[in-house]
Order: C-alpha cells, then sequence, then structure tokens
C-alpha cells in the first residue's frame, strides 16, 4: 500500500476517533498516541486542539517518513507519569505488541482516573479477506520486483519499495513457504486463528480479561486488505460501500477503567 493511500485511510479513521473525544467533552485534553508511526494522525490531533504526545519504538518501518515529533521508547514503559492522559490512543498497534496483556497496565498506570482510552484494531473480516486476497498479492508483487529490478520506484510507492525490499532479502525456502501461506500480522497464532483472534468476539474477551470496561464499540466503517490488491484505485467513498457487504476492516473500541481498577488506584492512593 502507498504511504499516499494508507494516509487517506488513516486520516479517515481518525475523524472517527475525534468525534468519540468530542462525545466525551473532552476537548483540549492531553493525549497519548502509542504506536505514532509516521506523525500523520498526532498532527492532525493537534490541529483539532488537543495537546499531543506520540511515541513509537525505534524499529517502526514509517521511522524515517516522520512528519511529527515522534518520541522513541523501549516498547514496554511508557514514558510519562501515572494518571498523565485524558486520552490514549492506538491505530492498528495492538496485534503488533509481544506483550500485549502485561501492556495493558501500562497504559492504564498513564490513564486518568476518568479518561478513556480509544483502540482501532484489526477484524476479522480484514484478515479473512486478506487471507483471499494474499495470492493475487504474491501474482502482484512478483510483476513489481520485475518492475523495479527495471525501474526506479515511483516516490509515490515508497512503502511497496520498502516491503518489496524485504521480499528480495528472503531465502528461496522462506520465499516459497511466505508464498503460500498468507503471513500472521501479530505476534501468536496463525492467519487462520487471527479470524477469530480479530473477531469482535476476540476482542471482547481480551479487553474484558485484561480488566477493561468496553464503553462503545464500532466498526471504522472501511473495506481494504494486507494485501492492498487495487490500493488507490478504489476511492475511500467506495470502499465504505463496500464494506456494508465484505464487512470493516477495523473495530474502534472506547475502553474506560473498571470499578475494580478504580477501587485498587483509590487505595493505593490512600
Amino acid at each position: 500500500m502507498s504511504l499516499k493511500h494508507l494516509k487517506a485511510i488513516r486520516l479517515d479513521e481518525l475523524n472517527k476517533v475525534v468525534l468519540e473525544i468530542k462525545t466525551e467533552k473532552l476537548s483540549g485534553s492531553k493525549l497519548l498516541e502509542i504506536g505514532a508511526g509516521t506523525g500523520w494522525q498526532a498532527k492532525a490531533l493537534t490541529q483539532q486542539g488537543y495537546t499531543v504526545e506520540a511515541i513509537d519504538v525505534k524499529e517502526s518501518n514509517y521511522s524515517e517518513e516522520r512528519i511529527w515529533p515522534v518520541l522513541d521508547y523501549d516498547g514496554k514503559t511508557i514514558p510519562f507519569y501515572d494518571n498523565y492522559f485524558d486520552v490514549i490512543f492506538s491505530s492498528n498497534v495492538l496485534a503488533h505488541i509481544p506483550h500485549l496483556e502485561d501492556f495493558q497496565a501500562e497504559i492504564k498506570r498513564v490513564l486518568k482516573y476518568d479518561g478513556i482510552v480509544i483502540h482501532v484494531v484489526p477484524s476479522g473480516s480484514w484478515r479473512f479477506w486478506t487471507n483471499i486476497t494474499h495470492y493475487f498479492f504474491v501474482i502482484k508483487s512478483f510483476f513489481k520486483i520485475l518492475q523495479n529490478k527495471i525501474s526506479k520506484p515511483n516516490k509515490d510507492r515508497e512503502l511497496d519499495s520498502l516491503v518489496l525490499n524485504k521480499v528480495e532479502s528472503l531465502g528461496k525456502t522462506e520465499l516459497i513457504k511466505k508464498a503460500i501461506f498468507p503471513p500472521r500480522l501479530g505476534e501468536t497464532g496463525n492467519s487462520m486463528t487471527e479470524i477469530y483472534r480479530f473477531s469482535r468476539y476476540g476482542w471482547n474477551a481480551f479487553f474484558k480479561n485484561t480488566g477493561w470496561k468496553i464503553d462503545k464499540f464500532y466498526h471504522n466503517r472501511l473495506f481494504y486488505t494486507g494485501s492492498s490488491i487495487f490500493d488507490s484505485m478504489l476511492p475511500i467513498q467506495f470502499r465504505r460501500i463496500l464494506s456494508y457487504i465484505f464487512g470493516s476492516a477495523c473495530h474502534i473500541y472506547v475502553l474506560k477503567k473498571s470499578k475494580i481498577n478504580l477501587g485498587l488506584q483509590n487505595k493505593m492512593g490512600d
């Protein structure tokens, strides 16, 4: 997926997040974005009037494309004081955190008692259709590798070029394996088990088991896959229509600290 098209999708998803923050009447709040990538969304949130801090790991694929001051951190300890943020936001990040369950305690630590967490997470529909379109992606990548060898990559294909360089660095056995079996997105399981893990039932179970209160849930109402077969050829408006037929690529969760968490924090404060 080209960076230009990825930016359009992420900013469209962000519009729904901003509406949610406004619904909670948290304008002017201190906001943390975890896994900020290029900083597109952090910059847009700042332009909406929020005080934003953005963090990501130094090894991020987007570290060379940053347009906003994103703070590097170790991926484990959020470098801010306890009860510091009114809003914590992440977009398509949770699936990439290997210590995801333990990391929830760190998110709760820096979130204010009455704060909210908004996560945009991949859906089971995204995983299913990414599996289906994987083989079209393999064929598309083969021809792009040939094109990449013949001519220099177009500026609108920066992310494609990055992916293709990684593909070309793989050994033949590993390359064949990845061509036959769709790779998983997250840190555990495989491309088949992720269909359930990324479903509403899977995410609901995870958030409840880690002590969150699920305040709201809805879909991002965009259809896209990890294979990005058509990329920017399918406009955002058309992807909205497709989401009602094939399902949305992401879920959006609004979480709050459970009464148990609040009780423990108040006790510790005493």
